[in-house]
């Protein structure tokens, strides 16, 4: 075996990140996110694997693998905005739960992933130290340089403070300032370029996916949290008298003539919105819907959390554990199944919002915000009932966020939101406008069916309030080929780093319709 060969295999790390950093480059540098992601995110999850080995992956880690790897294929096959985001942060989080198998939660894994790359720098410069030779000029040149830092950065604080405060100082030495800061400006315009930079950047994101630097201090914080609630107990001197359950008994009346309270209003409203909402609801003459549905879902929504924030505060401590607390608790319980009724009657205002106006990605976002409240509220039930901890409900709420946004991406809903609005029932209160808003992989869809774009065009026409642009099929027909023209200049000159499946079907659907068009 060589010493260099020798060298090498100490140093595996450093030539595994740098071998990724090379590839990093090569995939992103200049280009556009397609199938770059998803071929880095591979790389990067058989590393790993590689690295800490299949059987040390803990459950967590490997379901923030499958929604990594879900999300990156996504993100070729729909391209849509949150399948690149998702695969971004689930892949950061696997990194943190493969290199720390015993974090549970996605919040503490967020933070080992910021833990990991704020060690990155001291990391570098304790391995940069260790690739020059032992006993060697250039080591005890490094070691000088590394103890020079500090006092060249108190150096230039004093010196600024200096100039600031003596203008005769600052006179004498603002030649010498200039001349040292163009000196410095050129060299680093010179060494670091924007590809150089770029590259760093790379490394940097690989070594901090590739290995752990950060210590286990997240680790330690997390492992003070429980999933289920303990008593605590604070004992008192034996000579001391010991504490009543006055402060208890005061608490649990409190809570009970507050949750009798609430649930009665809410009784009140839940039977207004089912009686108003639930069953045969018609917009009245005059009504304004946006006004029900946009004010009234927020301020509603509001409620719910303002609800659960007050229910965590009641069983916050050792009521959890007062022999008292029964009645306290039915009402708390009784309180949150009213609030899933309230988050039934707020999606049914969504979705009457929709049946009348259409699909918008924000309608979509209310929904897919009731399911997580939904599930938030399923949590808290179990909170109250099971004495869980604030840390389970927010380990088992963030995991379902995770698996409901992987979800998300999934689905091409520009194509769905076009597909649905197309063939409303109502075609004189559907957004035209939002359809060239879109993204280019609606093209060929509009082109299909522009007939039925005209006939919405023809009922806002009829409509005594007018607010879309484009009423006129010209204007429109005009707008969706600029449209298309700037997608075809687009993809035509994408590298194979950029390409994806949907752009690939978008451009043989537009291609198959010229043919079908020609005469």
């Amino acid at each position: 075996m060589t010493a260099f060969t020798q060298w090498l295999r100490q140093r595996s790390a450093l030539v595994i990140a740098l071998l990724a950093a090379f590839i990093f480059d090569r995939l992103f540098y200049g280009m556009e996110i397609g199938v770059n992601l998803f071929a880095f995110v591979l790389l990067v999850v058989a590393l790993v694997v590689h690295s800490v080995g299949w059987s040390s992956l803990s459950l967590p880690a490997r379901i923030a693998m499958v929604g990594a790897l879900l999300a990156g294929a996504m993100t070729v096959v729909h391209h849509s905005v949150i399948a690149p985001i998702m695969a971004i942060l689930a892949l950061l989080w696997f990194s943190a739960l493969a290199h720390e198998p015993a974090l549970r939660s996605l919040p503490f894994a967020a933070f080992q992933v910021l833990a990991n790359y704020l060690a990155l720098p001291m990391a570098a410069l304790d391995g940069t130290g260790e690739l020059i030779p032992q006993r060697s000029s250039a080591r005890l040149g490094w070691r000088w340089a590394r103890l020079s830092v500090l006092p060249l950065i108190v150096g230039i604080v004093f010196f600024q403070l200096y100039r600031v405060g003596n203008p005769k100082f600052e006179h004498l030495t603002a030649g010498f300032l200039q001349g040292l800061w163009d000196a410095f400006s050129s060299v680093f315009e010179l060494v670091f370029t924007a590809h150089a930079l770029f590259f760093l950047f790379a490394l940097a994101v690989c070594a901090g996916l590739l290995k752990r630097y950060a210590p286990a201090l997240v680790l330690q914080v997390e492992q003070q949290w429980s999933d289920t609630l303990r008593r605590m107990r604070n004992k008192r001197p034996h000579w001391m008298a010991p504490l009543g359950m006055d402060p208890l008994e005061r608490e649990r009346r409190r809570g009970i003539l507050l949750l009798m309270l609430v649930n009665a209003l809410l009784l009140v409203v839940n039977a207004i919105d089912i009686n108003w909402v639930w069953f045969g609801f018609e917009v009245p003459p005059d009504f304004s819907l946006k006004q029900f549905v946009h004010e009234g879902t927020y301020a509603l929504i509001f409620s719910i959390l303002l609800s659960m924030v007050v229910v965590l505060w009641l069983f916050r401590g050792n009521q959890n554990f007062y022999w008292r607390n029964r009645w306290l608790k039915r009402l708390a319980m009784l309180w949150v199944a009213q609030n899933a009724v309230l988050g039934i009657s707020v999606f049914l205002r969504n979705w009457h919002y929709i049946s009348f106006h259409g699909l918008a990605y924000k309608r979509i976002g209310v929904i897919v915000f009731l399911l997580l409240v939904v599930v938030g509220l399923v949590t808290l039930f179990v909170k109250v009932q099971h004495r869980k901890s604030l840390f389970h409900l927010l380990r088992v709420n963030t995991w379902a966020a995770f698996a409901v946004l992987i979800g998300l991406t999934m689905v091409d809903w520009d194509s769905f939101i076009v597909k649905v609005n197309l063939r409303h029932t109502n075609p004189g209160e559907i957004d035209i406008d939002n359809y060239l808003a879109m993204s280019d992989k609606v093209l060929p869809l509009l082109y299909a069916n522009l007939e039925l774009v005209e006939q919405q065009m023809e009922r806002h026409r009829q409509n005594r309030v007018r607010w879309v642009d484009y009423l006129e099929p010209q204007a429109f027909r005009d707008a969706l080929d600029a449209k298309r023209d700037r997608f075809l200049e687009r993809h035509g000159g994408q590298h194979w780093q950029e390409r994806n499946l949907a752009d690939e079907r978008t451009a043989r659907e537009l291609d198959l319709l010229a043919w079908k068009t020609q005469p």
